[in-house]
């Protein structure tokens, strides 16, 4: 997820932005995201398929299940880069058609997949699961974020696949904005849970405030997906004019406005919690010391990633040299924040410990110790001990009946 939307933003990085630098890294990013994915997907089917008893146990656990929802979003950001790929060296013929045709079904499977993972998580989280308001942490929005994912997706393959075809294109765009309100609908009610939590609770601790910053992901990833989409409708509608809404000459361009204000009131939310963010991880960084490299930094990419991507994709609605030079500067913030974490995650890359789960005890599990009874085992030893000395009484007996009566 980190490594792929970090591919997106130096695509739509908004200076020089045909150099065929940039289209390079870009391209370079893609093909390490695509080696990762593929890795830790393979590792992840191989330790199911060989211990399948860490599935039930994983399924069971409060937190670490919740990131099952980074499947759909990594395979989302593959999607996105592939018709980045498309747009920046097809040239043109049956090869590129049937490649953008391939991306629109590998959609269609990962919006399938993202429907399953939202309300099969939000069931296990419900019927399965313990749960506290006091103990939640930010991951609660991880399954329902992979729907605000595939939304934006949909978008961006409607606004290609348009001239191709504007009745699939429609379709497409219907399908990804009921994804983005339900996702929307989602996330908000669970970051009001969360800001609950922070005021009456207290923030985190320094394992897991870091996870704070995942409430800027469905923010900023759902402002892009509503310019995506709105952008999309505004060019599909409408389809015959006539005097009914749905058919007035300006029905794309009213969806389209109403996008915008709905992607620039997730911009607004994005930056307050931004400050929200800073501030909790100050505290804990002061009352409970200076914050350990780990995994967890991971989690400070994708969010901030896609709060650059609203960013940029503002810049290009309004023509915006404010939001322009802001989403350069926090594009280039989220370049440093991946490449600084990809390289300290190197030797744990190495040692092992990277793919360590926390919920699998190292060892043999407690049915599987054998179990001694000392009681038991002195029991025989006694009766062995009684039987040795009676026999070698008996033979003395024998030894002196036969020395008092010789033959």
């Amino acid at each position: 997820m980190g490594t792929g939307i970090t591919s997106a933003i130096v695509h739509l990085f908004p200076y020089n932005n045909d150099s065929l630098a940039l289209k390079i890294v870009a391209l370079v990013i893609f093909f390490l995201n695509l080696v990762l994915f593929v890795f830790v997907c393979t590792c992840t089917v191989l330790r199911y398929l060989w211990f399948p008893e860490v599935w039930s146990m994983m399924m069971s656990h409060p937190a670490q299940s919740l990131f099952i929802g980074c499947f759909p979003m990594g395979a989302a950001t593959l999607i996105n880069s592939g018709l980045n790929i498309h747009n920046d060296w097809h040239s043109g013929g049956t090869g590129t058609n049937s490649f953008l045709w391939a991306l629109w079904g590998f959609w269609w499977l990962d919006s399938i997949c993202s429907y399953v993972i939202a309300f099969g998580m939000i069931y296990a989280m419900m019927v399965r699961q313990d749960h506290a308001i006091s103990k939640m942490t930010a991951v609660w929005l991880l399954p329902v974020v992979t729907l605000i994912v595939a939304s934006s997706t949909g978008g961006l393959i409607a606004n290609v696949i348009r001239d191709e075809s504007r009745t699939l294109a429609l379709v497409t765009t219907g399908f990804s904005f009921v994804m983005v309100l339900i996702g929307l609908s989602f996330a908000l009610m669970i970051i009001c849970i969360y800001l609950v939590r922070l005021i009456t609770a207290g923030p985190p601790d320094a394992g897991l405030i870091l996870s704070a910053f995942i409430v800027l992901g469905p923010l900023g990833q759902g402002g892009f997906s509503l310019l995506q989409n709105g952008m999309a409708m505004s060019e599909l509608l409408p389809l015959h004019i006539g005097d009914t809404f749905p058919m007035l000459q300006l029905a794309g361009q009213m969806i389209f406005a109403g996008c915008f204000l709905g992607a620039y009131a997730l911009w607004s939310m994005g930056l307050a919690w931004i400050l929200l963010a800073l501030i909790s991880i100050a505290h804990v960084a002061r009352t409970q010391g200076r914050l350990a490299f780990s995994m967890a930094y991971w989690g400070l990419i994708f969010p901030n990633g896609t709060f650059a991507l609203l960013s940029l994709q503002l810049a290009r609605v309004l023509d915006s040299p404010f939001f322009r030079a802001f989403g350069a500067a926090w594009a280039c913030v989220v370049f440093t924040l991946w490449l600084t974490v990809f390289v300290r995650s190197i030797p744990s890359f190495i040692d092992g410990s990277m793919f360590k789960a926390p919920y699998v005890i190292d060892g043999p599990t407690p049915k599987e110790i054998p179990q001694f009874d000392i009681e038991q085992q002195q029991q025989p030893a006694q009766r062995s001990s009684s039987t040795l000395s009676s026999s070698s009484e008996q033979a003395q007996q024998v030894e002196k009946m036969a020395q008092e009566r010789p033959l």
